[in-house]
């Protein structure tokens, strides 16, 4: 107990998953309505304090997560069945607590994170599916795939992404380092897979967008190298639509999962 008679405060790990696309995104909104809200909404009436949640990465209005991380401190006793149940009842039923667990002071969801994969889904099918609305981007004309998955491949590796990053970023360097891109096809259904060390605002939605487009013929495979060094986002192609586009992993040092080597599996049943 500290000199003014409170316990002290420790941090906690929170995993969850979410739909995004009934949420302002993750971050906390002046008008509320992001994950981030509901998660410090439900917290405070829980722990009958104020409570800031600081999460690992700023998902956009729309996007998913399968593996989100968030951490938040509390000096009120830790009672993990019946804060998960407690958080279950006031957040949206779109969100979902994996676990919650107490953490060491000097863990941070993103000064340690060691990297992230995100999966974007693109259908490819001439009819509509209403199950892939919610989390995919239709894409009728034909794709040329092999030119996509050769384009992928430049991108692979350490490079200034600002033609691939949106123009508002108030990131302080634009280097980024992507491991992997891989395009996985399974009938209609495409899913391309980034693995990286982190990631601009919209740099994955903007890369699929501009390798959709290169499929569409609109851009040639040499045209990326042109882009990356023009560092200039009016080069590249368009920006992916966000629903397609879901953070599935974050990775962290004690992580079974090595993600340098981390291998999508079909994901969906065509």
């Amino acid at each position: 107990m500290s000199d003014d008679g409170l316990l002290p405060s420790q941090k906690y790990r929170l995993d969850l998953q979410y739909i995004g696309t009934p949420f302002l995104g993750w971050q906390s909104q002046p008008q509320g309505g992001s994950i981030q809200d509901h998660l410090e909404a439900a917290l405070t009436t829980i722990l009958r304090h104020k409570v800031r949640v600081t999460g690992a990465g700023r998902t956009d209005t729309g996007v998913h997560a399968e593996h989100q991380v968030a951490t938040f401190a509390t000096p009120v006793p830790y009672v993990e069945r019946a804060w998960i149940k407690s958080l279950h009842g006031l957040i949206p039923r779109e969100i979902g607590i994996t676990s919650l667990r107490p953490v060491d002071d000097a863990f941070h969801p993103i000064l340690s994170a060691q990297g992230k994969a995100y999966r974007y889904r693109v259908w490819t099918g001439i009819t509509r599916n209403p199950w892939m609305d919610a989390c995919s981007w239709q894409v009728v004309p034909p794709l040329d795939l092999e030119a996509m998955k050769a384009a992928a491949q430049v991108l692979v590796g350490t490079h200034d992404f600002t033609s691939f990053c949106a123009v508002d970023s108030s990131a302080k360097t634009r280097e980024r380092t992507v491991l992997r891109v891989a395009i996985e096809s399974y009938g209609p259904l495409l899913e391309f897979w980034v693995v990286g060390r982190g990631f601009l605002k919209q740099m994955v939605r903007t890369m699929v967008g501009t390798l959709v487009d290169i499929g569409l013929g609109k851009y040639q495979v040499a045209d990326i190298d042109a882009m990356l060094e023009a560092r200039d986002r009016r080069t590249a192609g368009r920006t992916a639509p966000a629903q397609g586009l879901t953070l599935v992993r974050v990775f962290y040092e004690d992580d079974p999962l090595a993600f340098e080597i981390f291998a999508p599996t079909p994901s969906f049943a065509v």
